[in-house]
């Protein structure tokens, strides 16, 4: 009888088995640190998704822009999602986890000081180019959670993998206390 042929996962690099042989998934106990890591990527690209709109008033006053110019840099979240989705999935198929969250690591922490140069009234439009830069680097991470859970957790834990990555920025306290303390000291800046 032949020996099934190994072939290897492009998205992995793992060996994958033929249909008829069962393997079990090797888990590892760092698996719980990389999906901490991974809550704390999404935590500091969630930050900066609304950070301007719940704060309409005061940037509105401080660049001298409408409300729904504020509005808009939140909306480019969901605009540069619906533009880079498919190949952001090819570049994940193709170059695997570490690229993509390299690829969205750097591109937030750019966005963010970019976004950190546009804090002047004129330069409306560098905050814009840092919150587009960091909304791809959104694309890349809410690209990444399921692929995270398969690959790091056995069948058993997959599900919970996938119920936990998106969680902490929704119940991060600090993320209310970095927004109040935004809002004072921009309420600060105005006087």
């Amino acid at each position: 009888m032949d020996e099934p042929q190994v072939r290897e996962n492009r998205i992995t690099g793992f060996n994958l088995e033929p249909a008829d042989v069962v393997s079990e998934t090797r888990v590892y106990k760092r698996r719980w640190g990389i999906l901490a890591l991974f809550c704390l990527h999404s935590m500091s690209s969630s930050f900066q998704w609304i950070e301007f709109s719940i704060l309409n008033d005061v940037f509105t006053r401080f660049y001298s822009v409408s409300s729904s110019d504020i509005d808009w840099l939140a909306m480019t979240y969901m605009i540069t999602y619906l533009l880079l989705i498919v190949p952001v999935t090819w570049i994940l198929s193709h170059r695997g986890l570490r690229f993509m969250a390299l690829v969205a690591n750097v591109l937030n922490c750019l966005g963010a000081w970019i976004k950190a140069l546009g804090v002047r009234p004129d330069l409306f439009w560098v905050a814009v180019l840092g919150q587009t830069l960091c909304g791809i680097a959104q694309v890349f991470i809410l690209s990444m959670p399921s692929l995270i859970a398969a690959v790091w957790f056995g069948p058993t834990e997959v599900s919970t993998a996938c119920a936990i990555d998106p969680t902490p920025p929704q119940l991060n306290p600090l993320y209310f206390g970095t927004s109040i303390l935004v809002y004072l000291m921009a309420r600060c800046i105005l006087v």
